[in-house]
């Protein structure tokens, strides 16, 4: 086939299947095949041939999609902040909403005149995009952890990807509890998480994408989503600095006054800040520790 019959045969598959965007599915699948970026095919002439290889390797991404697995899974990246990001079936992919906890974090320290010497755990850190976009624009140390071996093989790709090998350490284990042997109490700068927080009840109802290929285990908040909510914020206390630590939390929709109560009802944080993500949903709450 040609590229431009390959093309018109992958939208009509994708958008028989419901996927949305088949168009835009079916570019970005036909460079990953032909090895360019989307602005060298216009250069192309259209009736030109696939080789067979390129034509088999097509029709097997381009049916897969169809079949639902995320168009990241199979191009092997992600976009985050302006990087592309290693991704695969073992990780959450990365999400704009993900990008505004980091920018969140970088604004809040920077006015507090966070300039170097910042330490900074990430709490589940999946593919590692948190830990490493922090370490790219901050001079910090940052602890990441995750309970995946599978997601830490992931971080680790995307730490050598953008050169972060000196600033990020991972670390295998539960929540906080690997990081209990560093001997950091009172010493951390930031604590940051975008933890599961899907309800469970409705995992089985979202997109295809998500409910049938991505991890359950990074998505899964429990009976109200806020099952991590309640570990993670009384246990950083202990962690972050007196007076100048802060916790940031990327938030699930309609969990901000859930999770506001929590952090609240440990009477050792300043009054939550809310963000609100481009949509106008409260996406991020930060509230630095007092004394």
């Amino acid at each position: 086939m040609t590229i431009n019959e390959s093309l018109q045969w992958a939208i009509g598959m994708l958008e028989q299947e419901g996927v949305e965007n088949a168009r835009g599915n079916a570019e970005h699948l036909l460079d990953h095949c032909l090895g360019m970026e989307r602005t060298a095919r216009f250069f192309l002439r259209y009736e030109r041939a696939l080789s067979a290889a390129e034509e088999n390797e097509y029709r097997r991404l381009v049916t897969q999609r169809a079949d639902r697995v995320p168009l990241q899974y199979l191009l092997g990246k992600a976009p985050f902040l302006n990087e592309d990001l290693v991704v695969d079936e073992g990780v959450l992919i990365p999400r704009p909403e993900t990008e505004q906890v980091v920018e969140v974090a970088i604004r809040l320290l920077r006015q507090e005149g966070g300039v170097g010497d910042l330490v900074m755990f990430d709490i589940g850190t999946g593919s590692g995009a948190i830990a490493v976009s922090l370490a790219k624009e901050l001079p910090a140390k940052v602890w990441a952890s995750d309970v995946s071996a599978d997601a830490l093989k992931v971080a680790q790709a995307n730490i050598r990807r953008l050169r972060v090998e000196g600033q990020v350490t991972l670390i295998h284990g539960d929540l906080f509890c690997p990081f209990h042997v560093l001997n950091l109490e009172g010493q951390v700068d930031l604590v940051i998480s975008n933890p599961p927080y899907i309800p469970h009840g409705i995992l089985g109802g979202l997109a295809p994408e998500v409910s049938q290929y991505e991890p359950w285990m990074a998505l899964d908040g429990g009976e109200d989503g806020c099952d991590f909510y309640r570990e993670i914020i009384p246990e950083a206390i202990s962690f972050l600095k007196p007076d100048m630590g802060w916790l940031i939390l990327e938030l699930g929709d309609g969990l901000a006054i859930q999770v506001k109560d929590i952090i609240e009802s440990q009477r050792k944080f300043a009054p939550p800040q809310i963000f609100p993500d481009l949509n106008g949903k409260a996406r991020v709450i930060a509230a630095k520790r007092g004394q």
